[in-house]
């Protein structure tokens, strides 16, 4: 009887523990933008500080963010409609803009890095002053659009 029980419990635990990682193994648009706004402050930290490693490491991240939840990407989507394409073009820029900051860090060629970063900065700037408060409000978080830890 008593092995049943440490048996349930272990499984429970398992169970439970397996939930919360594959939670966390998928995170929402929210906390994906907000990794992505803390890796643009990490790229700029280090270029006032001529870190070309911590550039690189952060260009690299935005590069390879997660990707926004299927369900999301659906609900934005139709909230979009034919916008959709533009939208992703953003996303597309951003990827694209990140890579080369990443080269330009790896090169440590500053000027270029900043260049690519201002482009980069204005791209997201953009995407956001024209989405980002249909997209916070089709995703249930009408007040994230005021939340200053978007």
């Amino acid at each position: 009887m008593r092995e049943k029980i440490q048996l349930y419990i272990l499984l429970s635990v398992a169970v439970v523990t397996g939930a919360l990682s594959a939670t966390a193994a998928e995170p929402n648009l929210k906390e994906i933008m907000q990794g992505l706004r803390n890796d643009a402050v990490e790229i700029a930290d280090g270029l006032f500080l001529d870190d070309f490693t911590r550039v690189e490491e952060a260009a690299l991240r935005i590069a390879n963010h997660d990707r926004i939840p299927p369900e999301q990407v659906q609900l934005v989507a139709m909230e979009l409609g034919t916008e959709m394409p533009a939208f992703k073009q953003f996303d597309m820029s951003v990827h694209d803009l990140s890579l080369s900051i990443a080269a330009a860090a790896e090169a440590e060629d500053r000027d270029r890095a900043i260049a690519n970063y201002q482009s980069m900065l204005s791209g997201c700037l953009a995407c956001h002053a024209a989405y980002r408060v249909r997209v916070a409000a089709v995703l249930g978080g009408a007040t994230a659009a005021n939340d200053p830890g978007r």
